[in-house]
């Protein structure tokens, strides 16, 4: 009588040992080797431990031998591994269940940590926007403004081509659309393409140096109908402009959280149906990112001449940023300052001076990665421009939420 009271005592309480004989959780897989190493031949060790008599051992499907009725055991597997991640699956049967698990032993060449830095070769970003304007038209601020809630989708792909180790050549492509929700701005509609090919040196003595060639489109929706040349993309659009552009930046990381940056551009414009507002423009700008007290501080210069072929047309512009990135928890908190100066070289006598636009933008955003491939944007904006002009003066408010996926 007291065997069986026993034996329905063992039953309640470890009925798993009985009711389900194939389990997995009695059996224990161990690597003792470090996961990542720097010799392509080695020694895999491994410890297997049991409940029960271990029956048969394999490591990729090639049967080990051990000690007859073990239930703990060491092996040692010799491997050439080849660049990379390389796995072992490891199968344990036992008189009670069975297990496969799947070590990996990663082989740290230089090539195969560069393309892991690198990433993948091709990379899509996609922006979809949403955002609401109070100032349209940049109206002076005695006179009647206009709202605008306008859609925006923006598509950046990219494909890398790596040539040497530090050397590698960019296909990147640009597009970009707009749409107003109140038909009374539908002109005001923007579609924009660009293409470049670039070729980036990485690691040299003034740090990331990239060459790039690009040419860019913009459109402007078409309505009313005109007989305008159409934009190349989508013949619901008439032609604005076209780009060619060639840069030249390089940037240098120095201490943790510090870097440097510099890039030149040279612009050819080609405005549609106006040949005055055509030319070359060149631009210079420099950049310097740093921990200032603890917080990513941001600050950048620019100055740009622009030599269009209208005897009145040509300008000179300076523009510097100020940008603060304080993390919150896991939302990144910006604040960001933008002033730009741009004035005529030459006065037009029909004005009686030279123009002179002075704009400053202030700018709050709050940024939250919801996961590595999608972060949410919010984003606030007040701008204000003075001008010696009548006309040129105003102040847009805007708002802006935006959702970037990146794959």
């Amino acid at each position: 009588m007291k065997k069986l009271l026993l034996l329905i005592f063992i039953l309640i309480l470890f009925p798993q040992s009985s009711l389900f004989a194939k389990d997995e959780s009695e059996i224990l897989i161990f690597s003792l080797s470090p996961e990542r190493v720097k010799e392509q031949k080695g020694v895999l060790k491994l410890q297997i431990s049991t409940f029960s008599p271990i029956q048969k051992i394999t490591v990729r499907g090639k049967p080990k031998k051990f000690a007859s009725g073990a239930s703990l055991v060491w092996l040692k597997i010799p491997y050439v591994l080849k660049p990379g991640i390389n796995t072992f699956e490891v199968y344990v049967k036992t008189k009670l269940g069975e297990a496969k698990q799947i070590i990996r032993s990663v082989y740290e060449t230089p090539s195969f940590l560069n393309k892991l830095k690198l990433g993948d070769p091709f990379q899509l970003i996609s922006i979809l926007g949403y955002a609401n304007n109070d100032n349209i038209d940049k109206v002076e601020d005695n006179q009647t403004k206009s709202s605008a809630v306008t859609s925006s989708v923006l598509f950046v792909p990219s494909y890398r081509f790596d040539i040497f180790e530090d050397s590698s050549i960019f296909i990147r492509g640009v597009l970009m659309a707009d749409q107003h929700h109140n038909g009374e701005f539908e002109s005001k509609e923007v579609l924009f393409k660009q293409l470049s090919l670039e070729w980036e040196e990485r690691a040299t003595q003034i740090g990331d140096i990239t060459f790039s060639v690009g040419t860019n489109e913009a459109g402007t929706r078409d309505v009313p109908e005109s007989t305008s040349p159409k934009d190349s993309f989508s013949k619901k659009h008439k032609r604005a402009t076209r780009d060619n552009i060639y840069t030249l930046k390089a940037k240098k990381n120095l201490d943790k959280g510090t870097s440097w940056n510099w890039q030149i551009d040279r612009k050819k414009k080609s405005v549609e149906g106006s040949n005055d507002d055509s030319g070359y423009s060149n631009t210079f700008s420099l950049g310097y990112v740093t921990p200032l007290f603890g917080v990513k501080t941001t600050f950048g210069g620019t100055l740009e001449n622009t030599n269009l072929n209208g005897t009145y047309k040509d300008t000179t512009a300076y523009k510097t940023k100020l940008k603060v990135d304080y993390p919150i928890s896991k939302v990144s908190l910006g604040l960001q300052h933008d002033f730009s100066q741009t004035e005529d070289i030459k006065a037009d006598p029909s004005l009686g001076a030279k123009t002179k636009n002075r704009n400053q933008i202030y700018t709050l955003s709050l940024n939250y990665p919801a996961a590595a491939w999608c972060i949410f944007g919010l984003t606030q904006k007040h701008e204000r421009q003075s001008s010696n002009i009548f006309g040129k003066s105003y102040t847009v408010n805007s708002t802006q939420i935006q959702a970037i996926l990146i794959y």
